[in-house]
């Protein structure tokens, strides 16, 4: 019998069976102080009831080794009431998909709540690794992880088996974060047509909550949404642009671009793997762009839930005892695939001209041939860099042309970076990048300078 599957993803936990999602919403409950039953959803009631609701408590109980009794009260709350839904079968037994931040030392006091609800709980599964696995990749994937609070990027490796290689999270935001954001945008926009501040009023403030995933699925498709509240019968409204959302929303987009840059070999191909509401957040798609050569595959939420329950997993060895699953057999499931959308990424930078000069200390240096970077190159086309700089080689790296691209070899002991991901051995560069030396070292920026390099000069140019 395969799995009953359950992922704790908060900002959308889910239930599947057969491959089936039974139920996916986020994680936002009462906690029970003012009167309404602890565990019952609560994603309406955010913005009006900020004190009563509680969007932490699944990362805490699924995350620290010590949760607080309040979370793991209001997560056995919260599952209580969605199993009552979609119960187990008789004999049914069930594994967890869990989050990038999870590990083996942290999951008793998770288990020992899972099993007092009581499920017949085997094991979990890393959700990354198990959303890999189905997806049946041939290449280095990067998962994304969209929290209420949180984001995440997990690297996991790929041949016949789906393996997670490494995992890094950022507390500076998640989808939440980016709601209030964007609340204060409009909030903002409002005062200066209307003089109406929806936000000090909280039901204004709830209005423009629940209307967020229309207002920016449209800006993100059509390029401006109008938004609108209705108080005492009067309706106050302001256009918005996708521009201003996504301006808005840089402090979490970095966040998630730094950390894939961190996980991805500069330059890997890699597949970028992320929840398709990515598509419907303001010029998040666009900032993937700069990944060239790599995949975009956006997957439905549930998607991890779904994949476990169709897995042929391992009965427990010993009683009592449930191991964390991070290696799965690679197999694509078709019934997973058909809401799996994939595009390419780069297209656009990839036709731009090739870089023709490096900008170093206010100097541009031609490409024409091939330049040697370091403390003591002996090239007669080099930078010189001075000594003294921490992480610089004598002979760092060499930029030299491979017929119409650009490749960086690396030489040093400490390390290439471009774009912050550090190059492993060689890299193809394009104009825009920024090329890091050691660390903390010193930065070059490749420029595109007039149509044509074949043929310059390799002398130096003023910038």
């Amino acid at each position: 019998m395969k799995p009953y599957a359950i992922e704790l993803d908060d900002r959308a936990l889910a239930l599947a069976r057969d491959g089936q999602v039974l139920s996916c919403e986020p994680s936002a409950v009462f906690d029970g102080s003012a009167g309404q039953p602890a565990g019952e959803a609560a994603w309406h009631a955010l913005r009006l009831l900020p004190t009563a609701t509680s969007t932490r408590h699944v990362t805490e109980a699924a995350t620290r080794a010590a949760p607080s009794q309040n979370a793991l009260a209001l997560m056995a709350a919260e599952l209580r009431r969605r199993l009552a839904a979609h119960p187990p079968a008789e004999g049914e037994r069930v594994w967890v998909a869990v989050p990038a931040r999870v590990d083996a030392q942290g999951l008793g006091a998770l288990l020992a709540l899972l099993r007092e609800l009581p499920l017949p709980v085997d094991g979990f599964v890393d959700a990354a690794a198990a959303t890999v696995a189905a997806l049946g990749l041939d290449r280095t994937a990067l998962v994304l992880e969209l929290g209420l609070h949180h984001v995440g990027v997990t690297a996991v490796d790929t041949d016949s088996r789906a393996r997670r290689r490494s995992a890094m999270t950022s507390e500076k935001g998640g989808l939440i974060e980016l709601y209030e954001s964007w609340l204060e945008l409009v909030s903002a926009a409002m005062v200066r047509r209307t003089r109406f501040d929806p936000l000090h009023d909280a039901t204004t403030e709830q209005q423009l909550f629940d209307a967020m995933p229309e207002l920016t699925r449209e800006a993100a498709h059509e390029g401006s949404t109008v938004a609108s509240v209705t108080t005492g019968g009067t309706r106050f409204e302001t256009p918005l642009t996708r521009d201003q959302f996504t301006e808005a929303a840089q402090p979490v987009y970095r966040e998630v671009v730094r950390l894939l840059h961190e996980l991805r070999p500069a330059g890997a191909a890699v597949a970028i793997v992320v929840p398709g509401i990515v598509g419907n957040l303001p010029g998040l798609r666009e900032t993937f762009e700069g990944f060239t050569g790599c995949e975009l595959v956006a997957i439905p939420d549930g998607f991890a839930a779904a994949a476990v329950s169709l897995l042929d997993l391992p009965q427990p060895q010993e009683e009592g005892v449930a191991h964390l699953l991070r290696r799965l057999p690679a197999r694509a499931q078709p019934l997973l695939l058909e809401r799996v959308v994939r595009t390419g990424l780069g297209g656009r930078r990839t036709s731009a001209p090739p870089p023709s000069h490096v900008l170093f200390d206010g100097r541009a240096y031609s490409l024409a041939e091939a330049l040697v970077v370091g403390r003591a190159p002996a090239a007669s086309h080099a930078i010189t860099l001075p000594e003294g700089l921490a992480g610089v080689s004598r002979r760092h790296c060499t930029f030299t042309r491979d017929g119409d691209e650009l490749v960086l070899i690396d030489h040093s002991s400490f390390g290439t970076f471009v774009n912050g991901e550090r190059v492993a051995g060689r890299v193809r560069v394009h104009a825009g990048d920024r090329v890091r030396l050691g660390e903390p070292g010193v930065e070059l920026a490749l420029i595109a300078v007039g149509e044509a390099v074949t043929g310059s000069s390799h002398g130096e140019a003023q910038a």
